[in-house]
């Protein structure tokens, strides 16, 4: 598997360790001089929110892609 270096509307993460709460990119944020940051919302729970820096998100020692479902 090759490794990730960007992310995209509906892309689906969990944090590493906790595969049951799985995230969607909701926006991206990119403002001139600030690192890129992904909006996700929990498809778990109603209204939960975290933005997270993108570089952050493809980092595999906290998130973790998940495929799409079939």
């Amino acid at each position: 598997m090759t490794a990730r270096h960007s992310v995209a509307i509906g892309d689906r993460f969990t944090r590493s360790g906790q595969p049951l709460k799985v995230y969607q990119v909701t926006r991206i944020d990119e403002r001139p001089h600030h690192p890129p940051h992904a909006r996700l919302t929990a498809l778990t729970a109603t209204r939960e929110e975290i933005t997270i820096a993108v570089g952050t998100l493809l980092d595999r020692r906290y998130f973790t892609p998940v495929p799409e479902p079939a």
